[in-house]
C-alpha cells in the first residue's frame, strides 16, 4: 500500500470501531471506474469510489457527495446490490468495515479526479478477474457476473472462526 493509505488504515483502526461506508460500481461499456491514491502506480491495486457515512446521511445523499467530491462527474441513478462485512489486518492494526455496494451510472466518461490524493481510471471488464482490486472478494463476485445474486459477503482476514 502507499504510504498515505497505511496512515489511513492507522487512522481508522485506532477508533476500534466498525467503519462504515458506501462503494459505488460504475460500469460504462464494458468498462469499470475505479480509483487507486497517486502516490501509487498505474495497475497497483484499486479500490471502487466511495467513503464512510456521516450523520444525516442516506444512501443516495453519500454516493452522489463522494463522486462530486472525488470525481468531476456527477450522478445519475443508483441500485443497491449488497453488502460487505470486511475484516482485515494491514500493519499490525485490525480493521473491520461493513460497506454498501451500489450500482451507479453517473453522467460522463471523461472522468478526472477533484482530490490530488486519487486517481480514477477505468479498467476494461475483462481484465476485473487479474486485476489487484480491492477487496478481492468483490472483485470476484463482479469477475464471475454473481453480483446480482448476492446479498452479503464476509471477508474474514482475521483468521477467526465466525
Amino acid at each position: 500500500m502507499s504510504e498515505s493509505e497505511d496512515r489511513f488504515i492507522a487512522t481508522v483502526a485506532a477508533r476500534r470501531m466498525v467503519r462504515t461506508s458506501i462503494r459505488s460500481i460504475i460500469v460504462r461499456e464494458d468498462q469499470v471506474l475505479l480509483q487507486r491514491p497517486s502516490d501509487s502506480a498505474p495497475g497497483h491495486h484499486y479500490a471502487f469510489i466511495g467513503g464512510e457515512y456521516e450523520l444525516g446521511d442516506t444512501f443516495d445523499s453519500r454516493l452522489r457527495k463522494e463522486i462530486e467530491e472525488e470525481t468531476n462527474a456527477r450522478l445519475v441513478d443508483w441500485q443497491y446490490l449488497f453488502v460487505v462485512e470486511n475484516r482485515f489486518i494491514h500493519a499490525g492494526h485490525r480493521v473491520h468495515g461493513l460497506e454498501h455496494y451500489l450500482w451507479a451510472t453517473i453522467d460522463r466518461a471523461d472522468v478526472t479526479s477533484r482530490e490530488d490524493h486519487l486517481v480514477q481510471e477505468w479498467l476494461p471488464w475483462s481484465d476485473l478477474a487479474i486485476a489487484d482490486v480491492r477487496p478481492h472478494a468483490v472483485r470476484d463476485v463482479l469477475a464471475a457476473g454473481r453480483h446480482h445474486e448476492v446479498r452479503h459477503l464476509l471477508v474474514n482476514g482475521w483468521g477467526e472462526q465466525t
